[in-house]
């Protein structure tokens, strides 16, 4: 079993410029709900009062989803979590030595003392809890293995290894958590940033290797440069690891796009599922073997994940790509209209061609039943 959390509302207002109001954020849970996701992690109520009032709004808003509310190795958070009617806190704090030096002026069994006590405190409230040992792939073994069986025995329901700077590759990623589970009797989450690019392949790594929790956020949105996205995690979980769940993968595109109106955020043209290159074709070669039959050049079929299949007109076109533009804009494809739009693809210089250009080039007398660009 595998589940998602999605950490938009929390970790995606940590973007970097990024604010959402309440009725974004109450739009996006339910966004999130209605797609499937699990857990709605919606945001660290201690923060300030806007956000408390959101994470208590979404909690009794009757979703599916299990809410989370982000929390300190602190009881007044999980105080405040409390009336906040979540069904998760996710209490963290960091165990590296020299964090733990540097900057708490602390000590790995002071820590494990005021992390089991949180933990204690929260459970005695009837709440679930995932502890995240911070930057726990920089942690010494030692170090983490210690405070996170601590954690187990005080009553923690999941432990989230968390690749807090984006540091891990798959198969580190995939040694340590196989570690930690052959150690631990306690289900695992993983929460990967994509510094160097590969939060998805370190995540779907950790699944491979027994993690059964996934922290995911709409397109990709978190500190710095963000977390593993939605899209890719879904999508290759049911693509490539036949996991059958009850994601509706067609929200894809609505949500993706919801979030990048509100986030301000613009979908990069060439990011993978949603992104508006990722199911068009371009050369000629491609766009003839995708015309008879998609699956010749998509691994994942257009139409699982709510988009459509497009085609480039440009220099790289062939007779196909042409005959197939004719006909979508109900032009002859006679021998003529092939050889002087195809004349006027290969010798354009830049960008692709575009329906106002077909138009002027072979002034039909359709031309007003035809929608311009």
């Amino acid at each position: 079993m595998i589940q998602i959390l999605d950490s938009t509302l929390r970790e995606g207002e940590q973007t970097p410029g990024v604010t959402f109001s309440l009725e974004e954020k109450l739009k996006i849970a339910n966004y999130l709900d209605n797609f499937g996701i699990d857990i709605i992690e919606a945001g660290h109520p201690r923060v300030s009062k806007d956000i408390f009032d959101t994470v208590k709004k979404i909690s009794n808003e009757g979703l599916n989803a299990e809410i989370l509310a982000h929390c300190r190795a602190v009881n007044e958070d999980i105080d405040i979590a409390r009336k906040c009617d979540v069904d998760w806190v996710g209490i963290f704090f960091c165990v590296s030595n020299k964090r733990l030096e540097k900057q708490f002026h602390s000590n790995i069994d002071k820590a494990i003392n005021l992390v089991t006590n949180t933990i204690e405190y929260a459970k005695s409230y009837g709440l679930k809890v995932r502890y995240t040992p911070e930057d726990a792939v920089r942690t010494d073994y030692y170090s983490l293995l210690k405070i996170s069986r601590a954690a187990v025995q005080a009553g923690a329901d999941k432990i989230s290894i968390a690749d807090t700077v984006g540091a891990m590759t798959p198969s580190k990623i995939y040694d340590l958590i196989s570690k930690i589970k052959s150690d631990l009797n306690i289900e695992l989450n993983v929460h990967c940033h994509n510094d160097l690019g590969l939060a998805t392949a370190n995540s779907l790594a950790a699944y491979e290797a027994g993690a059964t929790t996934i922290d995911v956020s709409v397109n990709g949105l978190g500190e710095r440069v963000g977390i593993a996205p939605l899209s890719e995690i879904c999508v290759a979980l049911h693509c490539s690891y036949g996991i059958k769940n009850r994601w509706k993968l067609n929200m894809l595109p609505k949500i993706s796009e919801y979030v990048s109106k509100v986030s301000g955020i613009i979908i990069p043209q060439n990011l993978p599922i949603v992104g508006q290159n990722a199911f068009t074709h371009n050369a000629g070669l491609h766009v003839a073997a995708v015309l008879n039959d998609p699956s010749f050049y998509e691994f994942i079929p257009a139409e699982l994940v709510g988009k459509k299949r497009n085609f480039v007109l440009d220099k790289m076109a062939s007779t196909h790509t042409i005959k197939h533009k004719l006909k979508e804009m109900n032009f002859k494809t006679d021998q003529n209209n092939i050889i002087k739009l195809m004349n006027y693809a290969k010798s354009k210089e830049k960008g692709a061609v575009t329906n106002y250009e077909i138009i002027s080039l072979l002034n039909e007398s359709e031309i007003n039943k035809i929608a311009y660009q």
